[in-house]
């Protein structure tokens, strides 16, 4: 009796020992793809290229992380589950500063997963209900930059060929030689723009030859004006978005009204005699 038993008790420990190892084995992930986002507009809300390449991802109400698109990533989920995704852009133009897009409708979509399978979305996105959007400039026509400040008529923004256009049929051109060395032009009208603990953003297209700085002249009533044109972007051979923060810089300013200007200087020390700064679909947006 005793030998009979043996092959039985040794198999009942042989099938344990196999369901404590399936027990402990981890959960096979699904996977999801995202592709680059998608932006939509509404008529009054400028142009609708933007430059997103970053998405803050949660599954289930669970954050996954932060990535730059497209990106697949593996989700422990094994049912429909909502996907959250939250756009991200580079401020001031840096590489090294992701932020959240703040200003912008996140993605939500539910999304069926099934272990060892691959599901992907296309994200879309658009600007929240009720922003503003006081200055828009595309340079298809006449253009608001025309107050001269730097003494030099020669020194303007021209409208360009529609072969030199970012898109639509013109983009803004400066060009700077060493005999006209300076730009600084101011919007012709004023608009106002309240403090807010939300970003107050502004938004451009642009490719330069050389550094220029962009911002706001802002309106102090008997106090006179505040010289806000603090972003400053550096030389890109192509067609670059990019996006800076003022909320800091108009909250503390608190101007009764507010110019966009732009400011730029022949480089001496450069090789390139006629310096050209390309400009296009420049935004302001706040809440």
């Amino acid at each position: 009796m005793t030998c009979s038993c043996l092959p039985n008790a040794w198999i009942a420990l042989c099938l344990s020992a196999l369901v404590a190892c399936d027990a402990g084995e981890e959960p096979q992930p699904a996977y999801l793809s995202v592709n680059p986002i998608q932006f939509a507009v509404r008529p009054h809300e400028g142009s609708a290229s933007q430059n997103l390449p970053d998405a803050w991802i949660y599954v289930g109400n669970k954050y996954v992380g932060a990535y730059e698109l497209p990106v697949r990533i593996p989700v422990l989920a094994s049912d429909v589950e909502e996907v959250l995704i939250l756009p991200g852009y580079r401020l001031n133009g840096s590489i090294s500063s992701p932020a959240r897009a703040a200003l912008l409708e996140p993605f939500r979509m539910d999304v069926p997963f099934i272990p060892g399978q691959e599901v992907s979305v296309t994200p879309s996105c658009s600007y929240q209900a009720s922003l503003q959007f006081p200055f828009l400039e595309a340079f298809e026509g006449n253009h608001f930059f025309n107050e001269d400040r730097d003494g030099d008529p020669e020194t303007r923004i021209l409208g360009t060929l529609p072969e030199e256009a970012f898109e639509g049929v013109r983009s803004g051109k400066i060009e700077l030689r060493k005999e006209h060395p300076k730009l600084r032009v101011v919007y012709d009208i004023a608009k106002e723009i309240p403090q807010s603990p939300d970003p107050i953003l502004l938004e451009l297209h642009f490719k330069s030859d050389i550094p220029f700085s962009i911002g706001f002249i802002g309106n102090k009533g008997p106090a006179g004006e505040d010289d806000l044109i603090r972003a400053v972007l550096l030389p890109k051979k192509n067609w670059t978005k990019v996006y800076f923060d003022f909320r800091e810089i108009i909250n503390l300013s608190n101007a009764l009204s507010y110019r966009m200007a732009i400011d730029a200087n022949f480089q001496q020390d450069s090789m390139i005699a006629v310096q050209r700064i390309y400009l296009d679909n420049i935004k302001v947006v706040h809440r």
